[in-house]
């Protein structure tokens, strides 16, 4: 794949209108290959579930939002037991399919395995014998837009089972509301219905590039395009600090990260230029996470990831024909470092040049910070910058002192305190 999908926003579809029938969905981006799951050991498919794991409260992904950066508390456990028994929540609501202006189904947009339809929520119709059964979260409301995810193909069932597992088992640890989308739960075997955030970190990059583009200048020129080199260092630290906890507490392997995997809840729209971080970000698409403490071999599905965002150890051609290889905590690290500076320079295919030259430059990702000053917007990567400085530990070849999560956000709270650089 030599460049990142695109995730439609919603004013493709303003004019909305229900359908009545049960929507499908999937990724806001193509997810990896159709795969045997670690989590199919440890976590049953039983999907009426007691209890329900909590439903997230958007309004605390705000707390801390244009603050200084505080340390999280997010320590590695010292022990941690398989979740054998999170279970997959049915969705407590029907759902009906939107239609845009041409009377077609709405969609929040579309992979090479799936789609994720735009569909509003109405109550259950409970049966007889439901009706003896409470339902899953009465003290939670409806919302009234959601995205509903469904396999574009027969195979890709078992990646949408797979991600409905993953999401049961984030959504019962602590801190799940702050990090990752909202999971209500499935519909069926392969159906999941999502939080509806329309808006995802590359449509904002690419937005914000042309903003920069017109503003080029002498004194804007070494600027993050997503801001102020304040504004990308708060958006660093709350990625980062979610990545800690995926894992350090949860003990998950994203395996996918990359601008449009990454959503921007709470958005808000400011008149007046400001340092302060005005979303608040959050991962999605777990269709490639790995559960570290599983012991099943997993099969390799490296063939369908992004290789711009991907580190170099996992696009050796050793590598991508062994069956048993995945994404790793360190291969996480690489691609939201590539990630992040992404946010800087504004170029969504990471490298410059041709299709062939960006492939080549991909496997060598440890000199990506060298490649990226090659480009026409290196200059946002100055030499001895904070971009550089957070960055530059997070890119180094896996073998050679590549840096974890955990010792990655102290860095980054330390320069946001303003206190010299960790070595």
């Amino acid at each position: 794949m030599d460049t990142p999908p695109t995730t439609p926003g919603l004013d493709a579809t303003g004019d909305a209108k229900p359908d009545t029938r049960h929507a499908l969905a999937s990724v806001l981006t193509p997810p990896t290959s159709p795969r045997v799951s670690r989590l199919s050991s440890y976590i049953s498919t039983v999907t009426t579930p007691d209890p329900t794991p909590q439903s997230p409260t958007l309004g605390s992904r705000s707390q801390g939002r244009g603050m200084s950066l505080d340390p999280i508390q997010t320590d590695l456990p010292q022990s941690r037991t398989a979740p054998a028994g999170y279970l997959v929540p049915k969705c407590p609501f029907d759902v009906e399919i939107l239609k845009d202006q041409r009377g077609r189904d709405a969609i929040f947009g579309t992979g090479a395995w799936s789609i994720v339809y735009k569909a509003t929520t109405r109550p259950k119709a409970w049966s007889a014998s439901e009706s003896l059964t409470p339902p899953q979260s009465p003290t939670v409301s409806t919302p009234a837009l959601v995205a509903v995810k469904t396999p574009s193909r027969q195979d890709a069932a078992i990646i949408l089972r797979n991600e409905a597992k993953v999401l049961s088992y984030l959504h019962s640890l602590s801190g799940s509301d702050r990090y990752i989308v909202a999971f209500h739960g499935i519909l069926d075997d392969a159906t999941l219905v999502l939080e509806a955030i329309p808006l995802s970190l590359e449509a904002h990059i690419r937005k914000r590039a042309v903003a920069a583009s017109r503003e080029f200048s002498t004194w804007t020129m070494n600027e993050p395009v997503i801001g102020s080199t304040s504004t990308w260092l708060q958006l660093a630290h709350r990625l980062i600090s979610a990545l800690v906890w995926l894992h350090g507490e949860a003990g998950v392997v994203h395996g996918d990260i990359k601008p449009g995997n990454i959503l921007l809840s709470n958005m808000q729209e400011s008149d007046s230029p400001t340092d302060d971080l005005t979303f608040d970000p959050i991962y999605a698409d777990f269709s490639s996470a790995q559960l570290l403490i599983a012991d099943e071999p997993t099969p390799n599905t490296l063939s369908a990831v992004t290789r711009e965002y991907t580190a170099p150890e996992l696009l050796k051609s050793s590598v991508l024909r062994d069956p048993t290889s995945t994404a790793t905590t360190a291969s996480d690290v690489f691609s939201l470092a590539v990630t992040l500076l992404v946010a800087a320079t504004g170029q969504l295919l990471v490298y410059p040049g041709s299709v062939f030259q960006r492939q080549l430059m991909a496997t060598q990702g440890w000199m990506v910070l060298d490649h990226v000053r090659n480009g026409e917007q290196g200059s946002r990567v100055p030499r001895m910058g904070v971009v550089e400085r957070v960055l530059e530990r997070a890119v180094l070849k896996a073998d050679m002192g590549r840096i974890g999560a955990r010792e990655w956000l102290d860095i980054v709270e330390s320069m946001g305190k303003g206190q010299p650089r960790k070595s």
